[in-house]
């Protein structure tokens, strides 16, 4: 397994809730390097090889995964992924064809939430040792265009970048509104 701790504890965690189900799964993992393009090839070899999968759980590199399925015509089956909009998108325009989605994460914005508590420190206020970001999650029939994906932006960025109660309100807008020159 590659990557950060992040990368692991999803890993261990989606392997624990496997292994306590009472109904025995066969998993087949394939690095995708949070990157649509690997994700849709290493998946690809994955179909090409074992043929059926019952279900799938990305922790990035989800719409290349899904790519990666219809272009194998596999069946629809149920995916979780992150929070990117290009997997929102599939997922909301491919539900009444049986595309069954969830999608969550905190995404990139947090490091907002980092920053602002790390100014917080060094001006000498004090700050909680630990906070706890709220999951931006949606799954199905939950997938609204303009609301928690954005059919006329990019695939290529995370929907949840909102905390509000940390005073970090991004929209998908602002975020792909950015340019070198307005940065």
């Amino acid at each position: 397994m590659q990557g950060t701790s992040v990368d692991r504890d999803r890993h261990d965690g989606i392997q624990e809730v496997l292994k306590a189900s009472v109904k025995p799964f066969e998993t087949v993992e394939v690095i995708g390097k949070w990157d649509d393009g690997t994700a849709q090839k290493v998946v690809a070899d994955a179909i090409a090889v074992h043929k059926s999968f019952a279900g799938v759980t990305v922790q990035g590199g989800s719409t290349g995964t899904v790519r990666a399925m219809m272009d194998a015509k596999h069946p629809f089956v149920p995916v979780g992924g992150e929070t990117e909009n290009g997997f929102r998108k599939l997922c909301g325009e491919h539900a009444k064809e049986g595309l069954k989605c969830a999608s969550g994460g905190t995404g990139p914005a947090q490091v907002a939430v980092a920053i602002k508590t790390a100014i917080a420190a060094l001006e000498g206020q004090v700050v909680p040792q630990s906070v706890r970001l709220p999951l931006s999650t949606v799954e199905d029939p939950g997938f609204k265009d303009g609301e928690n994906y954005y059919s006329n932006q990019s695939d290529n960025f995370f929907v949840g970048n909102a905390f509000p109660t940390c005073g970090i309100n991004f929209t998908a807008q602002e975020i792909m509104g950015q340019s070198e020159q307005n940065q």
